[in-house]
C-alpha cells in the first residue's frame, strides 16, 4: 500500500481503499467527479529566507525556494498542501543581499 501511495503521489493521482462489496458504487462515485482541469502543474516560489520542508529534492530548485509539482487531474475535492519554514540563521547570515537588522517579519 505504501508503494501504491508513492506512485499515486508522483503521478498526481490518489489512492482510495474500497470494500470489494462496494466496488461498483465506489467506482461510480470516483468516475462521476467532474474534472475541472487536467495536466495541472503547480509552481510556488518562496522568499529566499524560507525553504520547503518534506518535499522531494527533485521537485525543488533555487536553493529549496521554488517548488514544481504535477497534480494531474483536478476536481472540486482536490487539495494541495506544502510545508515551509525559515532557513537556518547561519544560512541567512551568509546572504549578502539580506540585511537581518532590517527584516521585521517574513511573509507567512
Amino acid at each position: 500500500m505504501d508503494q501504491l501511495s508513492n506512485v499515486a503521489e508522483l503521478s498526481g493521482g490518489y489512492v482510495e481503499r474500497v470494500n470489494p462489496v462496494d466496488l461498483t458504487s465506489s467506482s461510480a462515485n470516483i468516475i462521476g467527479k467532474a474534472i475541472l482541469a487536467s495536466m495541472v502543474t503547480i509552481k510556488i516560489k518562496l522568499h529566499k529566507g524560507l525553504h520547503f520542508r518534506n518535499e522531494d529534492e527533485d521537485l525543488m530548485s533555487q536553493n529549496e525556494t521554488f517548488l514544481t509539482r504535477t497534480l494531474g487531474n483536478i476536481t472540486e475535492e482536490t487539495n494541495f498542501t506544502f510545508e515551509y519554514g525559515l532557513k537556518p540563521i547561519s544560512e541567512l547570515l551568509e546572504m549578502e543581499d539580506l540585511d537581518l537588522t532590517e527584516i521585521k517579519s517574513f511573509p507567512f
